[in-house]
């Protein structure tokens, strides 16, 4: 494997950068916290519940479609033009989901999950903003605190599931109308501290001068691309589903809210801990834990597919796995890839991500409504199985 060097030394507006990059992360994870399950339940109280996989399945293929476009638009401007962008057709997703809501119209619903993807393909590609600032002993732990940051929205969003209600019934809007109002507002927080944090002309390669070999993907990359890939689709795919399953089994919003809050923590809060041990373990070692974690979760669902504490239970894991996959992937990437194609292989690998993602959001609408629960984690812990024999490490550091 031929990679260039990674970047030795920090980038001077690191820590100006790193705490921007943070601050607007807590405002996506409020905004993605409240509007995806919340987004379920809409459209299972629209269309049936087949149709409460939309949210995720959409959301997905929405972030999927915008993740090209927004990394070919860093390699030609830079990271703040492309998050920016991206936050503005998130943005207009939640216009048109208060409307949608509000009068009814459910391809207008549909239409805007689609746009509010560009919100979480900006959400994904900031991890990689804070890799072109850092420097090479840094890199899994300032990637890890980008992600990190995101907790402390996306734990307060899903609790805000009954306040967001009962402020729509105040103004007038539809039950889950409200959600999508303060997901804006946050919307148009984050691209205001981007706008003032990230320096212009900040993207990879921006030290290098890059050459004229055509972008490619090495075999370790391929290998950080799948292993998302997976960990995507089984969190998507079980998350995506898990507020409509537990409805039909009696618990109430409250209960529902808390169960997403715990999960999106498992998502975020230990970031920094996957980060260092990316750093001083090893990329391939991260992300076998977080494969473990993954298939532990998706049993728990198979021989327990009811009782609360087992979904509770399923969800921590699966955000923790999910964490420990992304964070070992995302660095593992950007050692295989040279600077200046870093970008390319970015997009090329959030692609893939959301594609899979929309991919278990679409199978777990389709399985769960027409069997259950657990015949959709044992689907999960089949695919988990296969790609953690595939893929297992040949070197433990990598």
């Amino acid at each position: 494997m031929t990679t260039q060097p990674a970047q030795a030394t920090a980038h001077p507006a690191r820590r100006k950068v790193i705490a921007g990059l943070m601050f607007a992360q807590i405002m996506i994870g409020l905004s993605n916290g409240i509007t995806l399950s919340m987004g379920s339940l809409l459209a299972a109280s629209m269309a049936g519940v087949a149709w409460g996989g939309s949210a995720a399945t959409l959301t997905t293929i929405g972030a999927a479609l915008w993740a090209v476009p927004l990394a070919k638009m860093v390699t030609r401007y830079d990271r703040r033009t492309s998050l920016s962008t991206g936050m503005l057709l998130g943005s207009l997703g939640a216009v048109l989901a208060v409307i949608g809501a509000q009068f009814g119209l459910f391809p207008v619903v549909l239409l805007a999950f689609v746009f509010l993807g560009a919100m979480s393909a900006v959400n994904l590609q900031a991890r990689f903003v804070a890799t072109d600032v850092s420097g090479e002993v840094t890199r899994g732990r300032d990637l890890s605190l980008v992600v990190w940051a995101t907790t402390i929205g996306a734990i307060i969003g899903p609790n805000l599931f009954t306040p967001s209600a009962r402020f729509s019934a105040m103004v007038g809007l539809e039950q889950h109308a409200g959600a999508y109002v303060l997901c804006l507002i946050g919307q148009l927080i984050a691209i205001g501290v981007w706008v003032f944090t990230l320096p212009k002309g900040l993207k990879p390669g921006a030290i290098e001068a890059p050459d004229n070999t055509p972008a490619t993907l090495t075999p370790m990359a391929r290998r950080a691309i799948t292993s998302v890939a997976v960990a995507h689709f089984s969190m998507v795919g079980i998350m995506s589903m898990t507020a409509v399953h537990m409805q039909g089994h009696g618990a109430s919003l409250t209960i529902i809210g808390f169960t997403i809050s715990l999960h999106v923590a498992g998502m975020y809060a230990l970031s920094p801990l996957f980060g260092i041990l990316t750093d001083r373990v090893g990329r391939g070692v991260t992300i076998g834990t977080g494969f473990a974690m993954l298939a532990t979760s998706a049993l728990l669902l198979v021989i327990w597919p009811e009782p609360q504490w087992s979904v509770i239970a399923s969800l921590v894991l699966l955000g923790l796995g999910w964490n420990s996959a992304l964070v070992g992937s995302s660095a593992m990437l950007n050692d295989a890839t040279p600077t200046h194609h870093r970008a390319y292989a970015q997009g090329r690998s959030d692609l893939t991500m959301n594609l899979a993602g929309a991919t278990g959001g679409l199978l777990g609408g389709i399985i769960v409504g027409a069997t259950g629960m657990q015949y959709l984690a044992a689907l999960v812990l089949i695919v988990v199985l296969v790609q953690s024999f595939l893929t297992r490490p040949k070197n433990t550091y990598l």
